[in-house]
């Protein structure tokens, strides 16, 4: 898998709990564009797609594998999977947020992992994001 980390300029140097660099989100939770994001992405998650249309594909592919998700915003779900317990997946929680990426012409999808196990997160995000045809 190749993935590139984008740098951060330091005039907007907020984070979140993580360490990834944010954007500041807009008032209004319908905003009619992604937010611009700097995040670690891979060939498979992005696209040059409009973002409505990512957002859709990335609802079938969540209900062909069987997980729970809720908007929370336009561009924003929340995540849900419950694996099989010998395979260390149990309940995994995690977001998804389709995001501009500065100084491209390309939307991605930013994957963080809210609860679970690192390996079941890993699981099924990567079944997720193999099974996205952006």
């Amino acid at each position: 898998m190749c993935a590139v980390l984008l740098m951060c300029s330091p005039a907007n140097d907020s984070r979140d709990a993580v360490g990834q660099h944010l954007s500041p989100v807009p008032p209004t939770t319908g905003s009619s564009k992604p937010r611009s994001l700097r995040f670690t992405w891979s060939m498979k998650t992005t696209s040059a797609m409009d973002p409505n249309d990512m957002m859709r594909e990335i609802r079938r592919v969540l209900d062909d594998n069987n997980c729970d998700y809720e908007q929370r915003e336009r561009f924003l779900l929340l995540c849900a999977h419950t694996g099989s317990a010998g395979a260390g997946d149990s309940i995994v929680q995690w977001e998804m947020e389709v995001c501009k990426l500065p100084r491209l012409s390309l939307n991605g999808i930013r994957f963080k992992r809210i609860s679970g196990t690192s390996i079941g997160f890993k699981n099924i995000a990567s079944k997720i994001a193999n099974e996205l045809q952006l």
